[in-house]
């Protein structure tokens, strides 16, 4: 998905380059897997991982799973993030990407339509891709896709909101515009599993981009569009923080239920305040390390992994949300916060 912290606080940390200013390897003999240098003299595999973004505390957690993993197996990894959340930054960036000829990318696609054909071309070098968080809709422009069972989060949303409810009341949704894979059927599984829960009333989606003052403002609409909306399920972490505020400045807290996606540090104090409810919770740490682990076994010897890996997801109240089951899939924190 895209996930970001508060687009302010992203202009505002800009200037950290993190682990995302990846160092290019020199360009080596092919091998299996690709076309950088696991079979040159002593060369480990290099593997570079492409994110949505720089700071969003769920692409560090993905990137974390992979390092830690690529570290164990021996293999050299880095990962980078346009600056600018758009296809034509991302397209850019994985062009230089492939420019280095690293032996394998693991990314997650902005766009699932737009950016199949880029990822078609890289491929089509000799160099292997699988996805991480999102998909794209050409399944032969990767290798594999590791990916949170979106569907399945948007029905558990629609589960623990018809539980706080105790089954009734009026619903609806936040979420950020269409286009990537991983949010849209988020809510497909939202609106499929309230027709379940006959006491829920569905009324409708609110849809804004990255800015969290935006995902207030739709959300503020939602709820003078429904005077008398009981819960809202905001699918990413700024709509779940944007959800909150408005709510909040409605002076509706506890009246609206507020039910969010991910587990950025930010989400999680609001849910420590009371000011959201409850968050289906992604693992994203285990999906980086999985993606590295499996890139790393094709690069090598050809070892084909499976098409596609789905994870599954923990409701996090709180209530519950120090229990280590729960707390093992926090989101880290941005450096400096």
């Amino acid at each position: 998905m895209l996930r970001n912290i508060k687009k302010v606080a992203v202009l505002a940390l800009a200037g950290l380059t993190l682990a995302a200013c990846a160092t290019e390897a020199p360009d080596t003999a092919a091998n299996a897997g690709g076309t950088g240098g696991a079979d040159g003299a002593g060369a480990k595999p290099r593997v570079v991982m492409l994110l949505n973004d720089q700071f969003d505390p769920y692409y560090l957690t993905l990137a974390k799973g992979a390092e830690e993993k690529a570290a164990e197996l021996g293999v050299e990894f880095s990962w980078q993030a346009p600056t600018t959340l758009d296809v034509a930054a991302q397209t850019q960036l994985l062009q230089s990407i492939a420019a280095t000829k690293p032996d394998g990318i693991i990314m997650s696609a902005l766009d699932a339509k737009a950016m199949s054909a880029p990822m078609r071309q890289v491929n089509e070098q000799g160099i292997p891709i699988v996805t991480v968080d999102a998909d794209v809709e050409d399944q032969d422009a990767r290798l594999a896709t590791f990916k949170s069972d979106g569907v399945v989060s948007g029905e558990m949303a629609a589960d623990t909101v018809n539980e706080l409810l105790a089954g009734t009341g009026k619903v609806g949704y936040v979420g950020y515009i269409p286009g990537i894979q991983s949010v849209d059927i988020r809510l497909k599984g939202w609106q499929e599993q309230l027709k379940k829960h006959s006491g829920l009333e569905n009324s409708g989606e609110e849809y804004a981009g990255a800015d969290i003052s935006e995902n207030v403002a739709k959300t503020s609409a939602l709820i003078s569009r429904v005077p008398d909306l009981k819960a809202v399920f905001a699918s990413w972490t700024n709509a779940a923080i944007g959800a909150a505020k408005a709510v909040q400045q409605a002076g509706k807290t506890g009246d609206i239920k507020v039910v969010g996606v991910d587990a950025s540090p930010d989400q999680v104090d609001l849910l420590r305040q009371g000011l959201v409810d409850a968050l289906v919770v992604q693992k994203p740490y285990d999906m980086g390390k999985d993606a590295v682990e499996a890139l790393t076994a094709y690069t090598k010897d050809g070892t084909r992994p499976q098409g596609e890996k789905l994870y599954d997801f923990v409701v996090a109240t709180k209530d519950n949300l120090d229990a280590p089951e729960i707390s093992q899939y926090l989101y880290v924190k941005p450096e400096g916060k």
